[in-house]
This record gives structure tokens, C-alpha cells and sequence, in this order.
């Protein structure tokens, strides 16, 4: 080897023959000259065929399968074998060449060949091995056919093929066949006997139809998961079977794998190396033939060493990939070979020795190798290679202890052994006396010992922790098995109905549980959904011994599909979970052992086999739900095997057939997220509040729009009515949202109409079946359902009726659904009567009310005496009719019982008509009494203050002249009002509060009369200030006079003071002139002039006294 091609890449100079990196098809090999290309025949192969043979020579026997680990070669041998029989006499010819036929004793008698053999090459998979059979048969004669066929019809075809003379004989070649195995064993392929059946055929069709079956394991272990029964019947189907150990020895692997590498250089320790190697081997095994040293050259890069321990690994239970020598050095999994050609430069030292498939197996296939039989040394050797890391940095010593520990592992069955010749040819670079030190350092870091009895050197075994033997004495004192501790466990999940899911929107799930058959009574008679599933399935394990027969009885007799799916199935695969649940939980008792706590390497082992056997029975009870039969209660025959997702869905399908179609994953659910909550009351808002407008007043895209398109809109709940406008509305007929069920059903509930039905007892009845709501969609369907309805419908909140649903209600409602109840109201001829009155008088007294229906009535008149003011809705001063009425309604919890009942009876009346005749001035005289005591505030206000009620204006004038002459506070602020007086309501509320101090949702009786005497004292305190509005500097619209009379004897003395507004100026001017003119005319002096007047003004002022 020179060192100028020393920086290329190993993949440069060394590849793998396409031969060996494809994978055999037999189905579409069969037959192709190009397929048998670089095949070897080796003795096993040879010894196989030779058998097959000899026992159709000899026997009737013409059913075989062959049995090896996977990649061992079988695939092709088939290829090979059915080619050597084909009608193609080139193809034929060359097969016969690679088998060497004529080294085969009997192959010729066995196969003859006059025009070929008719070949039906199959790949197993699970489903119908009758169907693809029979496809099979179809394409070799070139025909197409649809049709059905019976296995019986199929075999006699067959039969009747085989002995015809056309072709020389069938050879019936089913590769995978374990896969039709493990479809019939779940029942979801045809059953086993079909090839017992086709077997017996065989045997009578005078050696002209040959069955092969290719397995990757015995034919009994497919079958461990069934009964003990199914077993024995599966054990007879076994027997029609001569069963052919398929496992190529160590040496012909090699000589496999020195033709699958293809390098035309090599290194110069190589061949030496291989020598050694073929030595150590020689001397456990003499029968090595004189070329097995040039084989292992020719696996280089593949050290010796590596080609010697690939046969035996390949027989290991670690997976189908990596059991497979081929598909191992055609991987570019990390640290495999191909990965390591990909990366490695070219030297003379390069080879893939057992340290770099130590890393191979660490990244790749650790958990299957714990899971084995090999986990406990495999254990052992990772502490081993590990404390060797955390003690030195040497990359000699490292790479050295993970060979060994490779070598012992699966040194069995190869004739290797790690002592120092083997291990000298792994580090050729290395020299004898550096290798010895590195044992050395090795030994005494207490990682290996030389075992000198075995001449090679070994994993120290660092733990005397024996864990068969701790098993043993944990199954001796089993308790038993606790399936709610082992569900828990084996965290089994719930069954999800999916097509359920797809079709309606909501997500329903089944439980699944794990109970001892003796248990399953008292399972299924407690069993009660309260996690939100809506039923369970029930898997019992019988215990040993428990007949099929019975278990299926007691599986009918408690399963029951309502009021909610209780599905009982007994696993076929029972004794299997029996014993890997001891297992299991023995396991756990062993993992809390004292003596583990010192012992790492024993830790890890128990920890590495409590994972494979959970997961080991995961697998099982997985494959117990899929293959089970269940019982549902209906029906005495199990039910047809499906997947449990399936039968889910088909009772979730069944059982909420009225579901309705909601599609919305933020509150089609039980429990919602705070966004969805907020969106969702949000929404309910919006469709009490804006019930006409587009999208019930939503604008840009929140999320409560968002909500609003998929539960309102695209339900068709909310759309435009027959008058044209926007409102909620029943679902109309055959709608895809699939509500007309429930609005039918909810309509039924209110059969009485004389009862109310609480909120919570309707969401309860929508919860259940047929419907099965969800929480989150309750209020919204309700909402949509009472203003769909609310003609008819009366709501009441703590047993009061409630006129109108308001935010704060809907809130309540959330919060407490049990606090309201609704009520269907029936109307009758009569009623429709008092109610159409009704709505005529409210449009008379409220201008808003034009159009209402007849609840909307009774709803308006309860909300209008609730909408009184308080004055009027406690004041005395009405009449006692009109007040009964009003308490009456005020009190009503029930508008139906009031306006029917109680005030018929109030109104003493008989017909709609005289009802409402009465109870128009009744409704106005509440209606206006508020209105009508204000206005005799007003009166006599504007009589104290001397004004024309026509002309407020001058009294603005006069308040604004007035304010703040006499410094007076009050007198100041009564002043201010006037001066803003408009003449309305508003005005005079705000001058009878100033007068009583207290806002006018107070007011009682007793404020009106005050404000009248207080506004009275102010209106005069007002006119004496006016007087005085020119001492100010202001404009007097007031002329102050002040009078002091006496007559008589006994000289009784009046005086007075008063202010006369100047609007009364022209009149005095008037009648002053008139006086005057009076009194001139009749010629009287001054003193009897002013006598009489005195007397005028002592009669008035007495006069007025006496009124």
C-alpha cells in the first residue's frame, strides 16, 4: 500500500456488490435472469434443498418451511430454487448452475422438468393469503378474474392444475409467511386451517404441488399469544409441515461476506492477520477448509475478527435489520459499516473492528439488546467500557476493552476467543509489548481477568446480583396481580371515536379497562363515566385454567350497551399478559430492593428489564384490543373484529345519533380555555343585545366572530326571517348542523305548561343521549334556542320572572345555570285576545311599541310598571285599583298566573274585551301619575312666584336679577335652577329634590308635600328679594310696597310689605287711574279720599285672613 492515495475515503476504494444491497422480492425476482446473479450456494443451502427432496422421494410430504434469521439468505434461495424449475429454459439452465443441481442428490426425481414447473411466488402481509393466492394462480395462467373464491375452491383448483400435464408440476413459494400467520391469529385474515388444508392437497397431488413457506420463526411462536386450545389446533395445522432450519454457519457467512466487499487493494497486515484469525478458529473447530484465510481477507476492511462474530450476532433477538448481516454492512445508520467507509480515510491501519460495532450497537440497538437475553452481560460490559472512560483518556486502552467485551458477548458459536493473538490483530499498529501493558492496566482497573481454562480474557462480572434468582422467589409468594395498579402502570390511554370526531365535530373517547375476569361483574355493575368519557371498554384476563367457553358467557352477561357502551372482551392472548404483568410487577418489588442500592450494574440490568417487560406488555395488551372479541349486550355473537377506534366510533355513532354538527375546538369541548370562556360570553352578549344586526354587531375578526360564524351562522340559527330581518330562528329542515332533533326534543319537554323547567335540568337532558352537547356549547344553543323562541317562552331567575335578559343575567346563568328556569306559554282564543289588547295599549302609551307579539306583550307590560318611577311605584296617591294592579305586577313572579288569572280576577271582567277596556285607564293613570304630581309641583310653584306659565323666559330674567343679593346660599342655588328652569320634567325633578334633599329614586309621598311648603317658602323669599335688585345696581323687574293701616276705635293697626313683578305693572297703572278718576269725581278732600282707601285695604287684608 503506497501513501499517496492515504487522504481518499475507504468508500473510494471499497464497495458493496449491488447483489448484496438490494433486497429479494420473490413475486417480482422470480424468473429475471439478472436476479440470480453473484448468488452463492453454500452448504446449508444445498443440505436444505437436498432434504426438501429427499422427503418428496420418500414421503407424501410436500408442505416445508424454511426457518432462519432474517438476511440469512432464504429469499434468495427461493429465487434460485423456483428459477431452477421455471419454463424458461435460460433462466432455468442458469439457476441450475448457481444451485449446482447435479451436487444435489434426488433434485432431478424431485423437480423434473419437461416444460417447467407453473410457479406462484407470494409476499406475506396481513390480510388474505386466499386472495393473493389466488391472484397468483390467475397471473402464472395469464387470466384476469374478479371473482370470489372459497379456500376449497382454490385448493381444488390447484390441485386440478398440478395433475393436469400441461406443466410439470406447482410450486406454491410464499415468502413473509409468518405475516398471513399473525393476520390469522388477529382474525383479521383467513383462518390457520386453510393450510392444513392446502398441505393435505398437496401430499395426495403425487408430488406435482410443492408448498414452501418461508418463517423468521417457528410456526408455534406466531401462536403464543392465543389459547391454550387455539394453540393445540394451531400445533396440528404445524404438523403438515416439515419445518427446515435455514441458519448458515459462521464459515459460510464469511465466505458471503468476502464476496458482498469488493476492494482490489489491501492493506499488508491483512493476510496475516487472517491467518491468525483462521488459526484461534482451527483450533475450536478442525473442519475449517484450507481456504477460509483467504475468505477473511477478502472481508477487509471488515476486520476477521468482525466477519467471524457476524454469523452468531445475526442470530440474536435484537431486530429484523440489524439480525441481517447484509442489510448491517449496507446501513449508513451512525457508526455502522457503510458510515464508517463514508467517513474513514484510506491507510494501511483502516478496518471496522469490534470497537467500532460496539459504537454501532450503543447508538443503534442498546434497548433491543437490554431487552434480551444478552441484557444482563450487556450490562455488565457497559460498566466495564465506562469505568475504563472515567479512569483514562488512552484511546488504545478504550478501544481495546470494548473489543473484548465484544468478543465475549458473541464469541459463542464462533470459535473465537479474546486472548492476545486475536486481540494483536486488531491493533496492528500496535506492539506486542504495548498490547501487554494494556491488558495489564485493564486487569487492574478490575474491567477484565484472564480466564486461562478458556485461554482468553473476559468482562469482569462486577455484580453476583443473580436477578433469575430474585424472580423466582418473588413468583414464589405472588400475591397476585393488581390490574388497577398494572393499568396505572402501563398507562393505558382512552379509546378516541376518530370518524365520530370528523363527522360531528365532537371528540368522544371510550375508557379502557384492565380487570381480573372474577372481577368483571363488579367492574361492570359500579362502572359510571366521570372523566367525560361516555362508556368503557372492559378488558378481563381469565386466569389459567378458565375455560374459552365460559369466559365468553360471563363477557355476555354484563356487558350492556346503554345508557352508556359497557363493551366486555376476553383476549385470546391472555396467558401472555398474565405472565408479563407477574413479571412485571415483580419487577417492581425487586427494583426497591436494599441490595441494588451498592450495585450499579444490577440497577441497570433491573431498570433495562422492567422497560422490555412493560414494554413487552404494552405490545401485548395492544394486541389484545385489536384481536379481542367483544361483547356489547345486544347480540350473543361477539362482535366483528375491527380496530377499537373503529368500534368507538361505531358506538359513539349508534349512541349520539342526534349529535349536532358543530365544528369548533374551542368550545365543542367540557372544559374550555380562559380566551375561549371570555369569547364565548362575549358572543352571548352580542346575541342578546344585537339580535338585528349583521353578524349580531361584530366587526373586524375576533374571536367571538369567529365563534359567531361556526355556532350561529353556518348552523343557519341566526338569518333573515320572513319580514326580511335578522333574527334567531329554529334550524330549518334537513339542516347539516343536525339540530331539528334537539329543538324538537327540548320543544316535547314542555308538556305541562303549567310547570317551569330549570336550566341545568335542560343541559343535563341535552348531555345525554341522543345529543350528548358538550359543556361549552350548552349556553350558546340555549341562548340561540330561548330568542329563537321567545314568543313562547318565559324565563325566571330565583323563581321571578324576568321580562328581558340582560348581560348581567347571561353572566349569572354561566355561573349558575340552576337559578333560572324556563316556562312554554300556551295561549288560547281568549288569551291571544288580552294579549293582542295588550300590545295595542302599550303602542298607545309607548311610541317605541309598534310591533310586538303577544309574550313580548306581557313581557312589556310587566318591564313598563317595573319601569315606573319609584315615586310611582310606592306613592298612595293613585287610586286602589290602579295601586293593586301595580303592586300586582310588581310582585309577579309568574306573568302567565298575573295576567291570566290574577288580575282577570282584580278587574272583575269575563272576555278579552272588557279586560282591556278596564285596564286602559288603569295602565295611563300609572303610567302618568308621576308625570301628573310634578306638574302639580309646578302649578303651584309658579303661583308663589307669581309667573305666566307661558312666559318662562321672564322668570329666567327675574331669577338671574335675583341671584346672590342677599347672600343667601339656598335662596342663591333656588334662584340658579330658575334661571336654567326648561319647562319639563327634568326641571321640576331637580327643584323637588334642591326642596327635600333627596334625589327623586327616594322620593315618597311625604317629599312631594314637603318640596311644595319649602318651594312655596323660597318663591316668597325670592319676590322680597327682587325688591332690592336696584340697591345691587341691577335692573328691578319687582316694585316693593309697603302699606301700615289703622281705623276704628280701638285703632287695630295692619301692616304689609309686598313686591308686585313688573309683568302686572300695566294693570296696576289701569285700575290706578280709574281709582283716581273715581274718587275726583266725586269731589272729596284729601282725608276722606285716603279714609276710604284705608278702609279698601283693611277690608282685603282682613278679607284674606278669613279664606
Amino acid at each position: 500500500m503506497t501513501n499517496n492515495i492515504s487522504q481518499k475515503l475507504l468508500s473510494d476504494v471499497v464497495s458493496i456488490s449491488p447483489q448484496y444491497q438490494r433486497s429479494i422480492r420473490i413475486d417480482s425476482d422470480m424468473g429475471l435472469s439478472d436476479a440470480l446473479n453473484g448468488y452463492f450456494c453454500h452448504n446449508t443451502a444445498s443440505s436444505v434443498i437436498e432434504n426438501i427432496c429427499n422427503h418428496i422421494l420418500s414421503t407424501n410430504q410436500r408442505g416445508f418451511t424454511l426457518t432462519g434469521p432474517f438476511g440469512g439468505g432464504k429469499s434468495s434461495l427461493a429465487v434460485v430454487l423456483g428459477s431452477a424449475v421455471h419454463s424458461n429454459e435460460i433462466v432455468r439452465n442458469k439457476a441450475r448452475s448457481v444451485l449446482n443441481t447435479e451436487s444435489i442428490n434426488g433434485f432431478e426425481q424431485a423437480f423434473p422438468v419437461k416444460n417447467g414447473w407453473s410457479i406462484l411466488p407470494l409476499v406475506g402481509r396481513r390480510g388474505s393469503v386466499v386472495l393473493d393466492l389466488y391472484a397468483a394462480l390467475n397471473k402464472s395462467l395469464g387470466r384476469k378474474s374478479s371473482k370470489k373464491i372459497s379456500p376449497s375452491e382454490l385448493i381444488d383448483e390447484l390441485l386440478h392444475l398440478a395433475l393436469q400435464q400441461v406443466d410439470d408440476g406447482v410450486i406454491i413459494l410464499i415468502d413473509e409467511m409468518g405475516k398471513y400467520l399473525e393476520a390469522a391469529a388477529l382474525n383479521i385474515g383467513d383462518d390457520v386451517f386453510f393450510f392444513q388444508e392446502l398441505a393435505e392437497a398437496a401430499a395426495r397431488s403425487e408430488g406435482r404441488l410443492v408448498i414452501i413457506g418461508i418463517l423468521h420463526q417457528s410456526f408455534s411462536q406466531y401462536a403464543m399469544r392465543l389459547g391454550v386450545n387455539t394453540r393445540d389446533d394451531w400445533s396440528k395445522v404445524q404438523g403438515r409441515y416439515i419445518d427446515l432450519p435455514f441458519i448458515a454457519a459462521s464459515d459460510e457467512i464469511v465466505e458471503l461476506l468476502s464476496k458482498a466487499i469488493q476492494t482490489e487493494v489491501y492493506p499488508t497486515w491483512i493476510s496475516d492477520a487472517a491467518n491468525i484469525i483462521t488459526d484461534v478458529v482451527r483450533h475450536k473447530r478442525t473442519n475449517i477448509r484450507e481456504q477460509f484465510s483467504a475468505s477473511l481477507e477478502k472481508c477487509w476492511p471488515l476486520h476477521p475478527v468482525m466477519a467471524m462474530l457476524l454469523g452468531p450476532i445475526s442470530k440474536r433477538q435484537f431486530g429484523q435489520n440489524e439480525r441481517s448481516i447484509f442489510g448491517f454492512i449496507s446501513s449508513v445508520e451512525p457508526s455502522g459499516f457503510s458510515h464508517y467507509l463514508k467517513t474513514t480515510n484510506f491507510d494501511n491501519y483502516s478496518n471496522y473492528g469490534p470497537s467500532n460495532y460496539w459504537d454501532y450497537m450503543r447508538a443503534n440497538l442498546e434497548p433491543s439488546i437490554l431487552a434480551s437475553s444478552d441484557g444482563h452481560r450487556w450490562v455488565q460490559a457497559i460498566d466495564a467500557v465506562e469505568r475504563t472512560e472515567s479512569k483514562t483518556s488512552n484511546v488504545f486502552l478504550v478501544n481495546l476493552i470494548k473489543s473484548i467485551a465484544i468478543i465475549d458477548l458473541f464469541r459463542n458459536g464462533s470459535g473465537l476467543v479474546a486472548n492476545a493473538k486475536s486481540l494483536g490483530t486488531l491493533f496492528p499498529e500496535k506492539k506486542n509489548d504495548e498490547l501487554t501493558e494494556a491488558l495489564d492496566e485493564l486487569a487492574s482497573y478490575k474491567v477484565i481477568l484472564f480466564k486461562s481454562y478458556l485461554d482468553t480474557w473476559s468482562v469482569f462480572e462486577g455484580s453476583d446480583f443473580d436477578i433469575d434468582s430474585a424472580i423466582s422467589q418473588e413468583m414464589a409468594k405472588f400475591p397476585g396481580i393488581n390490574y388497577q395498579k398494572l393499568s396505572k402502570l402501563m398507562g393505558l390511554h382512552p379509546v378516541v371515536a376518530k370518524r365520530h370526531y370528523h363527522k360531528t365535530g365532537t371528540m368522544r373517547w371510550m375508557d379502557v379497562i384492565l380487570c381480573d375476569f372474577e372481577q368483571v361483574e363488579k367492574y361492570a355493575n359500579n362502572y359510571y363515566p366521570l372523566r367525560g368519557e361516555f362508556g368503557c371498554f372492559i378488558l378481563a384476563i381469565p386466569n389459567r385454567g378458565v375455560g374459552e367457553n365460559k369466559a365468553r358467557e360471563k363477557a355476555k352477561e354484563f356487558s350492556r350497551f346503554s345508557p352508556f357502551p359497557i363493551i366486555i372482551g376476553i383476549p385470546e392472548n391472555s396467558n401472555s399478559i398474565n405472565s408479563l404483568a407477574e413479571k412485571l410487577v415483580v419487577l417492581e418489588n425487586i427494583k426497591n430492593y436494599t441490595s441494588l442500592e451498592g450495585d450499579r450494574i444490577a440497577r441497570r440490568e433491573v431498570h433495562a428489564l422492567l422497560s422490555a417487560t412493560s414494554a413487552d406488555l404494552e405490545h401485548q395488551l395492544q394486541s389484545a384490543l385489536l384481536q379481542t372479541y367483544w361483547y356489547d349486550g345486544l347480540d350473543d355473537k361477539p362482535l366483528e373484529v375491527k380496530k377499537i377506534a373503529i368500534l368507538a366510533s361505531d358506538f359513539a355513532d349508534r349512541l349520539y345519533y342526534s349529535s349536532p354538527r358543530i365544528y369548533s375546538e374551542l368550545v365543542n369541548r367540557d372544559n374550555l380555555s380562559s380566551s375561549s370562556v371570555k369569547a364565548r360570553r362575549l358572543l352571548l352578549h352580542a346575541m342578546i343585545q344585537h339580535e338585528k344586526e349583521e353578524f349580531v354587531g361584530f366587526s373586524g375578526y375576533p374571536a367571538e366572530r369567529g365563534l359567531y360564524d361556526t355556532l350561529i351562522n353556518q348552523t343557519g340559527l341566526h338569518r333573515k326571517n320572513k319580514d326580511g330581518e335578522l333574527s334567531f330562528l329554529s334550524p330549518e329542515k334537513g339542516s347539516a348542523s343536525n339540530l331539528n332533533d334537539l329543538w324538537d326534543a327540548t320543544q316535547a319537554l314542555f308538556t305541562d305548561v303549567d310547570s317551569k323547567i330549570s336550566i341545568d335540568k335542560i343541559y343535563e337532558f341535552w348531555s345525554l343521549p341522543p345529543f350528548g352537547i358538550k359543556q361549552g356549547l350548552l349556553p350558546v344553543i340555549l341562548i340561540a334556542f330561548v330568542l329563537a323562541h321567545k314568543s313562547t317562552i318565559a324565563i325566571y331567575k330565583d323563581s321571578m320572572f324576568m321580562p328581558y335578559l340582560e348581560d348581567v343575567d347571561v353572566d349569572e346563568c354561566l355561573q349558575a345555570p340552576a337559578r333560572f328556569s324556563l316556562r312554554w306559554v300556551a295561549l288560547d282564543k281568549n288569551k291571544n285576545e288580552i294579549l293582542e289588547g295588550i300590545s295595542n295599549l302599550l303602542s298607545e302609551v309607548c311610541e317605541n311599541r309598534t310591533s310586538i307579539d303577544p309574550l313580548d306583550a306581557a313581557r312589556g307590560l310587566v318591564g313598563m310598571v317595573y319601569n315606573l318611577p319609584d315615586w310611582t311605584r310606592k306613592t298612595q296617591k293613585i287610586s286602589s285599583v290602579a295601586k293593586s294592579v301595580r303592586d300586582m305586577l310588581l310582585k309577579a313572579n309568574d306573568p302567565h298566573k298575573v295576567l291570566f288569572v290574577d288580575l282577570v280576577t282584580l278587574l272583575k271582567v269575563s272576555d278579552g274585551k272588557s279586560y282591556i277596556e278596564v285596564l286602559r285607564p288603569i295602565i295611563k293613570e300609572l303610567l302618568y301619575a308621576y308625570e301628573k304630581q310634578l306638574s302639580k309641583v309646578k302649578e303651584k310653584l309658579f303661583l308663589a312666584l307669581d309667573v305666566n306659565p307661558n312666559d318662562i323666559q321672564s322668570l329666567k330674567i327675574r331669577a338671574s336679577a335675583v341671584s346672590g343679593i342677599l347672600g343667601d346660599i339656598r335662596l342663591d342655588a333656588f334662584a340658579g335652577r330658575l334661571a336654567n328652569f326648561e319647562n319639563d320634567i327634568v326641571s321640576i325633578e331637580g327643584l323637588v329634590s334642591f326642596a327635600v334633599e333627596t334625589p327623586p329614586k327616594g322620593w315618597v309621598d311625604r317629599h312631594i308635600d314637603a318640596a311644595i311648603l319649602e318651594l312655596s317658602k323660597l318663591a316668597r323669599r325670592f319676590r322680597e328679594a327682587e325688591a332690592f335688585a336696584s340697591v345691587q345696581g341691577r335692573e328691578s323687574h319687582s316694585e316693593a310696597i309697603a302699606l301700615v293701616l289703622g281705623t276704628g276705635s280701638e285703632t287695630v293697626t295692619v301692616s304689609r310689605s309686598f313686591a308686585i313683578s313688573e309683568h302686572h305693572q300695566d294693570t296696576i297703572q289701569s285700575k290706578f287711574k280709574e281709582i283716581v278718576s273715581i274718587l275726583q269725581n266725586q269731589n272729596l278732600n284729601t282725608e276722606v279720599a285716603l279714609a276710604i282707601i284705608a278702609k279698601v285695604g283693611m277690608e282685603l287684608v282682613v278679607s284674606e285672613k278669613g279664606e
